[in-house]
This record gives structure tokens, C-alpha cells and sequence, in this order.
């Protein structure tokens, strides 16, 4: 076991950076505060849901568009209301042509018929509050706020719950709850437009993968494993958008998907994203962008079959959803424990702990101050985690991530940069590095003491 530790602004030790003593701070696990409301988490549609489908229409329709991307004429749609001008719209009517028409693009028959419910702003976020206090208790969203502002990802003082409703209340456009069994539709009008429509379409591809795949059974609410959890929901989302976009592109015109990307660019919308916490915004854009990047890469041309198939099966990690080849390849996260035994059992305690992932590494590095190329490097070589929290006996409490990286000279990438990273947020740390040089243990708080850090290392 070789043992780097050091204190910001003393001398190299062992030939390293120096790297910091922690911000005394408590936290609990971290990616249930990123997590949507429990009943909806897997089936919300944000205003990023329409922006990534039109980027891939207007990839598909460039010369050098990706390989499988739809490739139906945008120019001469097949009209979803067929009713003349003047003729009174039977919402029921558009939205059951609508259900048939994404039956035939996603191949799956529908069971059971749901009438969709049409939602002002008002009332959608009355629902999505209230969702969110009944699935999060007030302990939680506290300890998530102490932990996020002890890492440097959330300003002290910031609420998370209002953020987190803030962002929520300006992106989301739709959800379905298969709780109550309703699929709701957001209107500022009352119309039925082609966000309206888009949406839906959006929305009922969740109704078939729930009826077909049991969205339940994919593990979205593992609050133990939040990166798996994520994975597992980037392929539901980036499924849905798939599919939203050949029905976008089959039944919009030029006109309407320009009114589509007008709607998007509402200056309250883009006010609510930009005042986010960057990864409370990050962690609601990937399911859709990194997804979609996934469902394209598994079909690889028209169709679905693939894409079907990977539900007995979904990406373990956002690490697999990021580089599709290596869910292709099953490139298995490896399991990483955090054993608190012997002398530091004895004085500490562990809270739950959760796995951070790829994605919400390569994030925290970024927002420290890491250019946003070497953070997706750095995060790169990541083979699996564990965070949680251990609190001491006089009110101490410590942020520790064990992470395991693919190689010695991936985990050499992993310390610079966290200790780059680290600086930026102006937290001080602790670095352990393990016999192997691919472990490395992370403290954001109290040191323990090298003896009684080095024994996690040693499970």
C-alpha cells in the first residue's frame, strides 16, 4: 500500500502534488438529489427533448448526416389533423391519430388507450411540487444540499429543492406517470400545436415501452446506484426521442418544427436553464442527448429490434451510454466497496452510499476549473466508484470517494485533475493511492489519519 498525503500549499510529498485537507461538511448519498420525482423520473419530457430531436433532423437531412439517423422527407408530412379550417379540433381524435402513427414507427402495439390530460404552466408545477415533496423528504434534501456545497457543485446557501423545481417547472413539457396512468401535455393555450403534438408523441413512446418493457423493472429508482440508474434512464429517454423524431419528421412541416424550435427559445426557458446549477442542468440534458447518441449507435439503421433488446439488458453505467462501444463490447463497471472496519469503525460512521459514474465525475471536474476536454479525459478511464459519508464522533463528517480507473496511467490522469479541480472549488483534500496505482480514495473532510485511510484500501 503506498500512501499519498498531503496539505494544500506545503511541500510535494512522495513526488506528487500536494493535495489538501477538506472543508469540514456533511453529506448523504448524491445522486438521489439529482434524481427527478419518483413517479415521474423515467418518463418527464423537458423542452431538450424537442431540441435534440431537431439537431437530428437536421443531421439526418445534411449530406454527411450519422449513419441510421431517419431519413424521411421533412418537405410534404403526412398531417396529423387532418380537420379544415374552421372545423372545431377533437382533441381526442388528434391524439389517438398520433398514438397510431408512433405505433407504426416504434413497432409496438398498444394494450391499453390513455386519455391525455392538457396541463397549463400553472398547474403542471402545482403537480411537479408536489410530486417532489411527497418522494423527498426534507433530511434528504438537506444532506444533499451539505454534500453538493461540500464538493463545490452547489453555492452555500442555495436551495436544492427550489433549483432543482425552478429548472423542472421552465424545461418540462409532458410527463406520464404509470402510477396514475395518465400522460399529461403542457399548453400555454390550450391549443394543440406541434409542441403539443411533438410532445405526445414523445410521451405515448413511454406508455409502449411501459406496457412492453415494465419501465419499474429497470432500476430507475435505485438510490444506491444513482450511475446505473442514470444509464438505465438515458436508454428509456433516448429511445423516446428517437422516436419522437421520426414522427417529427413524417408529420411536421418546415413551418412547424421552425415554431417547434421558437417555442424552445422562450426567453423564460432559457432563463430557468441558465440560472440551474450546472449539475442540476447536466444531469437533465444527458438522459436525453447521450441517450439518443446510445439508441442511434444500437440500431444503426431503421427500426427498432436492437434497441427492444437491450431492455432485458440496459447499460450498466453512463460510462456505457457514453461510449456505446463498450456496452456493445459489455465492458462491466467493476463493484467497489467502501469497508469501514478496525479502529475507523470504531469512531466513524458510514452513511448510504451511491456510485458517481462517469458522467457526474467528468462534470465535477469541469466545473472545477478543469478544461472541459481534459475532464471528459480524466473521467474517461473511470471502471467504477463509491461515495458516502462518515460522520465522527465530535460532529466531524467526511465526503470519501474510492473510485477504480481502467489502468495506472488513468488514475494518474484521475488525481491531477482532481487535485486541479479541487483547487478551483478552493476545497482542501486528501488523496490515497492504492498498491495496484489503478484504486484511488478521495476524502473531503477531517483526515482520519493515513493508518486508519489506508484500511479502506485494503478490503
Amino acid at each position: 500500500m503506498r500512501v499519498v498525503i498531503g496539505l494544500r500549499n506545503e511541500h510535494l510529498v512522495d513526488g506528487m502534488t500536494p493535495v489538501g485537507r477538506p472543508q469540514r461538511q456533511a453529506a448523504c448519498t448524491i445522486e438521489r438529489m439529482f434524481d427527478q420525482p419518483r413517479r415521474v423520473r423515467p418518463r418527464i419530457t423537458a423542452i431538450v427533448a424537442i431540441l435534440a430531436a431537431l439537431l437530428l433532423i437536421v443531421a439526418s437531412c445534411s449530406p454527411d448526416g450519422p449513419t441510421g439517423a431517419p431519413s424521411p422527407s421533412i418537405t410534404s408530412p403526412e398531417p396529423t389533423s387532418p380537420e379544415p379550417t374552421g372545423t372545431p379540433i377533437d382533441p381526442v381524435a388528434v391524439y389517438h391519430q398520433i398514438e397510431d402513427e408512433v405505433v407504426a414507427i416504434r413497432g409496438l402495439e398498444l394494450t391499453t388507450r390513455l386519455e391525455p390530460t392538457i396541463l397549463d404552466r400553472a398547474t403542471l408545477v402545482a403537480n411537479l411540487t408536489a410530486l417532489f415533496d411527497e418522494e423527498n423528504r426534507p433530511e434528504d434534501i438537506a444532506a444533499g444540499e451539505r454534500l453538493l456545497i461540500a464538493i463545490g457543485l452547489l453555492e452555500p446557501g442555495t436551495s436544492l429543492r427550489d433549483a432543482y423545481l425552478d429548472l423542472q417547472g421552465g424545461q418540462v413539457i409532458g410527463y406520464y406517470s404509470p402510477d396514475e396512468d395518465a400522460l399529461f401535455v403542457v399548453s400555454r393555450s390550450g391549443a394543440i400545436g406541434p409542441t403539443e403534438r411533438s410532445t405526445f408523441a414523445h410521451e405515448f413512446t413511454h406508455v409502449l415501452q411501459d406496457q412492453h418493457f415494465d419501465l419499474a423493472s429497470l432500476g430507475t429508482d435505485d438510490t444506491s446506484q444513482g450511475d446505473r440508474a442514470l444509464a438505465a434512464l438515458s436508454l428509456v429517454e433516448g429511445d423516446a426521442v428517437a422516436s419522437q423524431t421520426e414522427w417529427m419528421l413524417r408529420h411536421l412541416t418546415v413551418e412547424e418544427l421552425g415554431q417547434l424550435i421558437a417555442d424552445a427559445s422562450d426567453p423564460g426557458v432559457l432563463a430557468a436553464f441558465a440560472r440551474a446549477p450546472a449539475i442540476l442542468r447536466e444531469t437533465s440534458l444527458f438522459p436525453y442527448q447521450a441517450g439518443l447518441g446510445l439508441v442511434e449507435t444500437l440500431r444503426g439503421g431503421p427500426g427498432f429490434a436492437a434497441v427492444n433488446a437491450a431492455y432485458a439488458k440496459p447499460p450498466a453505467s453512463t460510462e456505457q451510454v457514453i461510449h456505446p462501444e463498450r456496452y456493445l463490447d459489455v465492458d462491466e463497471p467493476t463493484a467497489v466497496a467502501l469497508a469501514i472496519e478496525g479502529p475507523l469503525a470504531a469512531l466513524w460512521t458510514a452513511g448510504p452510499a451511491d456510485t458517481l459514474g462517469e458522467f457526474i465525475i467528468s462534470v465535477w471536474l469541469r466545473e472545477g476549473g478543469v478544461r472541459p476536454a481534459d475532464a471528459r479525459a480524466a473521467a474517461a478511464g473511470w471502471d467504477g466508484d463509491r461515495v458516502a459519508l462518515l460522520d465522527g464522533p465530535t460532529g466531524q463528517a467526511v465526503v470519501i470517494l474510492r473510485t477504480v480507473w481502467d489502468t495506472g496511467g488513468d488514475a494518474d490522469e484521475f488525481v491531477d485533475a482532481a487535485d486541479l479541480a479541487l483547487r478551483g472549488y478552493g476545497i482542501d483534500h486528501v488523496i490515497v493511492r492504492g498498491a495496484a496505482r489503478m484504486d484511488v480514495l478521495l476524502l473531503i473532510g477531517p483526515d482520519p489519519g493515513p493508518a486508519e485511510v489506508a484500511a479502506l484500501l485494503d478490503d
